[in-house]
């Protein structure tokens, strides 16, 4: 097992707000602020043909006890574990997305961003601007 940093190249997480999620069983929309150094503002990824999808209330003091050595504000890939093992014909990616409050895991298929607002604002709206 080893925990690396994604080789895409999504705008850094912002350390304040938590993001906002919208999973319809298919595909995963995730609306996370970015950091004021890389221009601030709101991203949406949509993860896509998501296999297994779950927002646990962690912050950023507990990574110590998480089951893998994860950085706080940062997108970690987890390559090796056992959630990759059982999908392995399906070619998943599995990521471990820690914010300060909680943190998603999410097993997919495929990843993309899909919006960078440089206007900022609230995440609630950016998400719903994206799903309309």
């Amino acid at each position: 097992m080893q925990v690396s940093t994604p080789l895409e190249a999504f705008p850094e997480l912002g350390s304040v707000a938590n993001p906002v999620v919208f999973y319809d069983g298919i595909d995963a929309l995730v609306c996370y602020e970015t950091s004021p150094p890389v221009g601030g503002g709101n991203v949406v990824l949509r993860f896509g043909d998501v296999i297994d999808f779950r927002v646990t209330p962690m912050n950023v003091d507990g990574l110590p006890g998480c089951r893998y050595p994860v950085l706080p504000w940062a997108f970690n890939e987890v390559s090796g574990g056992e959630e990759t093992a059982r999908w392995e014909v399906l070619s998943p990616r599995f990521w471990i997305i820690s914010f300060h409050d909680v943190t998603i895991d999410v097993l997919f298929e495929t990843v993309s961003l899909v919006v960078h607002d440089e206007r900022g604002g609230p995440l609630r709206r950016t998400l719903m601007d994206v799903i309309r």
